[in-house]
């Protein structure tokens, strides 16, 4: 069983890996007729499209919706790995793997906020606007997490200390390594005292 469940952990991870290649690929945009580019896609195609719809997966410009299937996917190894090797899968085990990796997926989305805000701080501060490719990345990036401390501080994008960046800083750092971490430890003490 152990080497069923180790081969099945395998063909995950190589699919798992073909993802993170195409999620790669939808960032740079190589050259689409090259045939390792279509081979990539037409294996994880079919898959990604069953999350293509996922409104709630876009923030902004940003779409999310592939970062979730990668973590759906990681959810979906763990399980079958699991279950090859112990014949069962309880309702507690399942209930602390999918909140696991919905915190994960949660600290990704944070960490990406987190690092374009900075920089977003950053480049206002030394006044670096615009007129650069990765500078606006940054802020188109950031946007939808600056945008509402913007609107209820009421200030405009424009000065160089830029107080709605680091009001969301604050925030987002705040919510990253407290709120979450011990939000994450209450439900699983809840799941665990419920005996599910």
């Amino acid at each position: 069983m152990v080497y069923l469940a180790n081969g099945v952990r395998l063909l995950f991870s190589i699919y798992i890996i073909l993802i993170f290649i195409r999620i790669l690929f939808a960032w740079l945009r190589p050259n689409m007729f090259n045939p390792i580019v279509r081979f990539v896609y037409r294996l994880t195609d079919p898959y990604l499209k069953l999350f293509a719809g996922l409104r709630f997966m876009r923030i902004g410009s940003l779409d999310f919706s592939p970062i979730f299937a990668f973590y759906v996917l990681y959810l979906l190894q763990e399980l079958c790995y699991t279950l090859i090797l112990r014949g069962h899968i309880t309702l507690e085990l399942f209930f602390v793997l999918a909140i696991s990796y919905f915190f994960r997926f949660v600290y990704f989305i944070l960490f990406i906020f987190m690092i374009a805000v900075a920089l977003r701080f950053i480049f206002g501060f030394v006044r670096m606007r615009g007129n650069n490719v990765i500078v606006t990345a940054i802020y188109s990036i950031s946007e939808p997490a600056v945008r509402p401390f913007r609107n209820l501080l009421k200030v405009q994008n424009g000065g160089s200390f830029d107080i709605a960046a680091l009001l969301t800083l604050i925030v987002i750092v705040l919510a990253r390594f407290l709120v979450l971490p011990r939000l994450l430890d209450l439900i699983k003490i809840l799941i665990a005292g419920n005996g599910l």
